[in-house]
């Protein structure tokens, strides 16, 4: 459970040193930006950080509720997808539940863009399953962690911020997907020739243009686009028409999330592939 958060900057990447650190319990994580690394504990461990590491440049406390846009991690229900922080128990068994500790990624579902992909992801896993799913800036794992436990077989992952990928690992777990959902750490652009048949990419709207922009983008079934703020979700429809159709739309507090689908099924039939083999 959250109540404070301590953030220490340091100077340099400290990734590879601060193995000892991660075995304190009151270790969330850490985030290298630039030349600077920034660990994040739920408890004051200045002490602790002068046994192993150089000094530190500075030292922020804040409520994690903050860093949340001012929402306490609590129960969100989204149809029939009850989101949850592990040391919450939902009173009811009945529908999907998810255990997510976002620790200090992005993705507990109080945003409007996480909250707008799993309305739309529940809509489309009623009438069709994918099988195989691409999360591009997968955050917290969340909305993998959703399309597993709504029936799909395979999760491919990514995230460029280590520190998510740590809290989509912890929370890969505490779902007990670890077998199904694989988890990488890098550019979006670098995975998108991984074969799946839906592509989640919950992500700012520069990085979703440029994505956009690569041929090989379109070579799946279906398509959920998030993170979109005002006119960016009309701009993105008007580059995708003629090439996807817009199946589905989500929208609130100015944010935009889209669902498309390819129009042209371009996978292979069985006698194409068989008369290949």
């Amino acid at each position: 459970m959250y109540d404070l958060v301590y953030v220490y900057e340091f100077e340099g990447d400290l990734r590879e040193v601060i193995s000892p650190l991660k075995e304190d319990e009151a270790f969330i994580g850490i985030w290298k930006e630039a030349n600077y690394s920034f660990l994040f504990f739920k408890k004051d461990k200045k002490d602790l950080l002068r046994c192993f590491l150089p000094p530190f440049r500075s030292e922020t406390v804040l409520r994690h509720e903050d860093w949340e846009a001012g929402n306490p991690l609590d129960f969100l229900r989204v149809g029939q997808i009850t989101v949850h922080p592990p040391w919450k128990i939902p009173p009811e068994k009945e529908g999907i539940s998810l255990s997510i500790d976002p620790g200090m990624a992005f993705g507990s579902g109080s945003h409007a863009s996480t909250r707008g992909c799993l309305v739309l992801l529940e809509k489309l896993f009623r009438r069709h399953v994918p099988q195989t799913v691409l999360d591009l800036g997968t955050g917290t794992g969340i909305l993998s962690i959703a399309s597993l436990k709504m029936g799909a077989r395979v999760a491919f992952s990514l995230d460029y911020n280590n520190l998510a990928i740590d809290a989509a690992k912890r929370n890969r777990g505490l779902n007990g997907l670890e077998e199904r959902m694989h988890l990488w750490m890098g550019d979006a652009t670098d995975f998108l020739h991984i074969d799946a048949d839906l592509l989640i990419a919950n992500l700012y709207f520069q990085v979703l243009d440029q994505l956009t922009d690569q041929d090989v983008f379109y070579s799946k079934r279906y398509y959920l686009l998030s993170g979109l703020l005002g006119h960016e979700g009309f701009q993105i429809q008007q580059k995708l028409m003629g090439k996807l159709t817009l199946l589905d739309s989500y929208q609130e507090n100015f944010w935009f999330s889209l669902l498309f689908a390819d129009p042209v099924d371009r996978r292979p039939s069985p006698a194409a592939a068989e008369k290949h083999s």
